[in-house]
């Protein structure tokens, strides 16, 4: 588990936070900025009161997780609520968490668009232009992330 308070607290914000996202992935099937945003606001907080010597690492994976899903993004793949909840990922979490994130969420949305092209080819309509939860993705790799792995999620 994470060492730490900075740690802890990192994994606080992306547990309690993740139980709303994917509500409202399900729901409304947008991720309000409220908690992107305030999610942000606490990984800023965090990295100023306790990691402002790791500069190279969770301001540069807040960077990388805006920029990869921003492409993804630009292509019409994900939605805007999706890069922002990656790049707040990375500013918890930082680089090495991040890759984790990523890893398992791509894992897991490709297990649900399978299985939602499944269940519309069983009922005999085209899963052609279906969209999935992806934010939902995103948060099963965070906790995935966070419990499965032996290195502890945030632990640096």
């Amino acid at each position: 588990m994470p060492e730490g308070l900075d740690a802890i607290l990192s994994t606080a914000v992306l547990l309690l936070w993740g139980i709303p996202v994917v509500y409202f992935d399900l729901t409304r099937h947008r991720i309000p900025n409220f908690l992107t945003y305030s999610g942000m606001f606490a990984g800023l907080l965090i990295f100023l009161l306790f990691r402002r010597d790791q500069l190279l690492d969770f301001p540069v994976a807040f960077l990388i997780g805006f920029g990869v899903y921003y492409i993804c993004y630009m292509f019409g793949w994900i939605g805007g609520g999706d890069v922002k909840l990656m790049a707040m990922v990375g500013l918890l979490g930082g680089k090495g968490f991040l890759a984790e994130v990523m890893l398992c969420s791509a894992v897991l949305g490709g297990l649900i668009a399978l299985g939602v092209a499944l269940v519309l080819l069983f009922r005999s309509r085209s899963p052609r232009g279906a969209t999935i939860p992806y934010g939902t993705a995103i948060v099963a790799g965070i906790y995935l992330a966070i419990f499965a792995f032996p290195a502890g999620g945030l632990s640096p």
